[in-house]
């Protein structure tokens, strides 16, 4: 699947990602696969420093970890200092991690959690100790960043076994007019009404008549199994200031069943990748959030009957 939820994304050669993860492979030792009797799923993230003027470094951030049937996320809640204290007990101590990206193998890396979080945005984060190449996909870019608004390599998914393939098949895809049709009118049904200004320095909400060609698609995917991810929102916001986490002018993600059945999937987020991470033969996908002073993931699996959340806060 081409990352990042927006056709504007640039879709990397095949050629390019077939070599990196060739470079991977040739990188790896020979030595035992994790010992971890569940599978783990994190994210390779990189960023900007915790205070200005500080280099980029790239961490994986442990999120999940398959229970039985489930996925469930690690602590992450934190709001005391008392909980932050406690919280790298929850993770685990080292895991050598998968990078993936597209349904292929980029390489991987062996990471450690450290003694202690010192901000609540760090619950999960494991510092990279191997000293081989660290994957990447493309060039440093702010929309990657979130809350911190900072440019930033894009996540890559990292797994602690080498399970990386995609088997639905998900891919960029333009939606049809009747999918079209299909979730603008269910974005009116959750937003019958809309406030916005007329102009930012006057900067008073009114209310506010839409019509169907200001609800914009802003990207879907399909898979070779019949489903099918569409996020749209409603474009012309003239206020002065940070669109609302959530409302109208937010991305609304909406995922049509392979019967045309849809339903309303989340907003807030952007699709980071897809792949079969606990090798059941069938694909989850991943979103990262992105909210005011709100970061984490949403995993969706089991033909999104079933998600789980990860959530941390930046202050």
């Amino acid at each position: 699947m081409n990352l990042r939820a927006s056709f504007q994304i640039p879709v990397f050669p095949l050629y390019l990602l077939i070599a990196l993860a060739a470079q991977g492979d040739a990188q790896q030792p020979n030595i035992q696969e994790n010992q971890h009797s569940k599978v783990i799923l994190g994210v390779l993230e990189d960023h900007s420093g915790n205070y200005a003027g500080d280099a980029n470094f790239q961490v994986v951030r442990a999120i999940f970890e398959k229970q039985g049937k489930e996925w469930r996320p690690f602590q992450s809640n934190c709001s005391t200092p008392e909980c932050l204290k406690l919280l790298p007990k929850s993770y685990p101590d080292e895991v050598r991690w998968t990078i993936t990206f597209d349904g292929k193998r980029l390489g991987w890396v062996d990471a450690r959690t450290p003694a202690n979080f010192h901000f609540y945005s760090q619950a999960g984060i494991e510092y990279i100790i191997s000293a081989n190449v660290i994957p990447t996909v493309g060039k440093r870019e702010r929309e990657y960043s979130g809350f911190a608004g900072e440019s930033v390599y894009r996540p890559l998914v990292a797994v602690s076994q080498p399970n990386f393939k995609d088997p639905d098949g998900w891919k960029p895809a333009q939606p049809s007019p009747e999918q079209i049709d299909t979730v603008r009118r269910e974005f009116r049904k959750k937003f019958p009404t809309v406030s916005n200004c007329k102009d930012p320095n006057e900067n008073k909400l009114e209310s506010w008549k839409y019509n169907d060609k200001d609800i914009k698609v802003e990207s879907a995917y399909t898979s070779k199994t019949g489903w099918s991810l569409v996020e749209i929102d409603l474009t012309g916001y003239a206020c002065d200031g940070l669109v609302d986490d959530g409302g109208p002018f937010d991305g609304q993600w909406y995922v049509f069943q392979p019967s045309g059945k849809v339903q309303f999937l989340g907003s807030d987020m952007w699709l980071v990748d897809a792949g079969d991470y606990d090798g059941d033969l069938q694909s989850e996908v991943l979103f990262a959030v992105v909210g005011y002073n709100l970061g984490g993931y949403r995993l969706f699996y089991q033909d999104f009957s079933r998600s789980a959340e990860f959530l941390f806060s930046y202050h």
